[in-house]
């Protein structure tokens, strides 16, 4: 019953333990995790490349691939399947992306990209807030022991920062639920 697009990703030797493959070693990657959120990810040990693995058929060089690919992208039912071989860049890997929430989503992920990308920097200067307002906490207790009046105004201060964060919290919730088009019925024969 999952209807979010696939993402099947494969450990390699050379790159185990990472996720090489879909994110970038020198770039910022936030965008790409972002992303992920909308598809089924599955990833499948090294050894799937060996013929008695399960699974091994996923990861079979196809017609026009000039490599054994290391991640694919699929419709929920398993169509429209295509490989990257997983040095593509970042630019090509959101545009494949891109494609399948188009097709797969009926509200645009780009605007919703848009607007987690600004409530992250959001959250930053949340959390910046309150690591201040702890700090002087921490001077306050030691300079005028727990019971000084000034905590009461820090605590205010707190409230108000968990107040604004659970504002985000609905924004984002509101940002991530993208409603997925119902599934393509197959013609009656």
């Amino acid at each position: 019953g999952e209807r979010r697009p696939l993402l099947i990703l494969r450990e390699c030797e050379l790159c185990k333990g990472t996720d090489h493959a879909l994110l970038s070693r020198t770039l910022d990657n936030e965008q790409t995790v972002l992303l992920t959120h909308w598809f089924r990810c599955v990833k499948l040990p090294t050894n799937v490349l060996k013929g008695t693995h399960p699974f091994h058929a996923l990861f079979e060089k196809r017609d026009g691939e000039d490599r054994v690919p290391h991640l694919f992208f699929a419709d929920p039912d398993g169509g429209n399947r295509l490989a990257l071989p997983g040095d593509q860049s970042q630019s090509e890997l959101w545009k494949v992306m891109f494609e399948y929430l188009d097709r797969c989503y009926g509200e645009d992920a780009k605007d919703s990209i848009k607007g987690l990308r600004k409530l992250l920097s959001q959250y930053d200067k949340i959390d910046a807030e309150e690591q201040l307002v702890r700090g002087r906490i921490d001077e306050e207790i030691e300079r005028n022991g727990p019971k000084s009046s000034k905590l009461k105004k820090f605590d205010k201060q707190l409230e108000k920062v968990a107040k604004e964060r659970d504002k985000l919290r609905q924004q984002e919730q509101e940002l991530r639920d993208l409603a997925l088009r119902p599934p393509v019925e197959a013609p009656a024969e």
